[in-house]
């Protein structure tokens, strides 16, 4: 199936001023409209640089002296880990979407074939917003659950201190009236500077939804409500490939170690008496162990290693000698973990820690 574009349909200026709606209105769209707010059904979201928003991103808190708060994005999400779902669609009119300093220009033929215009005129027709959201919780696919598993992405959620924020929902405007809105839920794409969602109930016309940044108008962003200093993820370290992790216990040395057995070799010769001659000599391969025939037709004599403290190798061909060398190094944590020496103390074996997100609410919304 071919791929669907959520179009770009917003160029959004600054609003002049708030639009109320009246009652008739308020059932079908949103209560209030704002430079910075968009408000549906009581709750507020945030508008300033909502072209910016990316579902599971993370970003800060930006509070400039004059003017209104907003999202600065620091890094998308990782591709694939996090599920959305919709939370609420409302369907508005071309004309109030012009109130709103909202433009819906034609794009490239609509949402699922719907609406499809040519030319360069303006569409004129119904527009859906849908609000799509990543939940908060702790099961797969959730914002913290996810998250906590994505260390580069916990690690910037933590790098951005008490001003961290992620964007849990955002709504998203698209042409024509669209009753379907389980289709728009599934898996998240990262697509460069966009995003797509993968649908993942049957009966959906297309396979991917693909969302550019001008059809997002409004956004949600969660904080950090609390860190989990408890009950973090723990995991073993791990080794360098050809090493083996050893664990120690010892108060002495208490750093479990990666090892590898790598050998040093040396030759076999003659094993001589003081009064032979070494030039009649030299040593003669077998298949076992090698011998020392002589060059005058006398009695073989048996080999040795040529240095003390290595072990004799019979094999096919020359034998040779080897001794043991055993390579240490230590074990290393993924990026995001800290290294914890459990075996002090305890015996245990050590373990690389990451304390993650216990718990996230939206922002206070402080600001709009």
């Amino acid at each position: 199936m071919r791929t669907s574009t959520i179009l770009s349909l917003l160029a959004v200026p600054a609003l002049t001023a708030g639009i109320s709606l009246s009652s008739t209105e308020a059932q079908a769209a949103f209560t209030k409209v704002t430079p910075s707010t968009l408000k549906f059904e009581g709750v507020r979201y945030w508008r300033k640089k909502a072209n910016e928003a990316r579902l599971g991103a993370v970003g800060r808190k930006m509070s400039p002296a004059a003017g209104k708060n907003y999202f600065q994005k620091i890094q998308n999400a990782p591709d694939g880990i996090y599920k959305v779902s919709v939370g609420a669609h409302t369907t508005i009119t071309t004309k109030q979407a012009q109130q709103w300093g909202m433009t819906a220009q034609v794009g490239n033929g609509g949402v699922s074939g719907k609406a499809k215009a040519s030319g360069s005129g303006k569409y004129s027709g119904k527009l859906t917003a849908y609000k799509m959201v990543i939940d908060y919780g702790n099961r797969k696919g959730n914002l913290r659950y996810e998250t906590n598993r994505a260390p580069a992405h916990l690690a910037a959620v933590k790098g951005e201190g008490n001003k961290a924020r992620m964007i849990s929902a955002v709504w998203v405007l698209v042409e024509g009236e669209e009753a379907k809105s389980e289709c728009y839920s599934g898996e998240l794409e990262v697509k460069g500077n966009g995003w797509a969602v993968s649908p993942s109930a049957s009966g959906c016309s297309e396979n991917s939804w693909t969302i550019q940044p001008g059809s997002v108008i409004a956004y949600e962003m969660v904080k950090i409500d609390k860190w989990d200093v408890q009950d973090g993820l723990t995991q073993r370290p791990t080794c360098s490939a050809g090493y083996t992790l050893k664990t120690r216990s010892s108060s002495v040395t208490p750093m479990d170690q990666c090892v590898k057995t790598e050998y040093e070799t040396t030759t076999v010769e003659c094993k001589l008496l003081p009064t032979d001659k070494a030039k009649n000599w030299y040593v003669k391969a077998k298949n076992g162990r090698d011998v020392c025939a002589s060059r005058k037709g006398k009695k073989d004599k048996a080999v040795k290693c040529k240095k003390s403290g290595y072990d004799y190798v019979s094999q096919s061909g020359k034998d040779t000698c080897r001794k043991p060398v055993e390579k240490t190094r230590d074990p290393k944590c993924p990026g995001g973990f800290d290294y914890d020496k459990r075996s002090t103390g305890n015996g245990g074996k050590d373990q690389c820690k990451l304390n993650g997100i216990d718990s996230l609410k939206p922002d206070s919304h402080d600001g709009f």
